[in-house]
């Protein structure tokens, strides 16, 4: 799962950057953090997503919800 960081996937309007993966409780947690357009200044926000609704994006070069 350590191959996945450093990712990028959308969701919504937002595009987030894998930081983070860890096993909690059976399920696989990613945490990622929103990046901003290049026009505007960088605000990281952290999110916690389960693996198996995003896994899609991540491996299939990032299809948008």
């Amino acid at each position: 799962m350590q191959d996945i960081l450093g990712r990028t996937f959308s969701v919504g309007d937002g595009e987030y950057r894998v930081v983070d993966v860890r096993q909690l409780s059976g399920e696989m947690m990613v945490y990622a953090e929103q990046t901003a357009p290049a026009t505007e200044e960088p605000r990281p926000q952290r999110a916690a997503f389960h693996y198996g609704d995003i896994a899609g994006r991540l491996e299939a070069g990032d299809p948008r919800i």
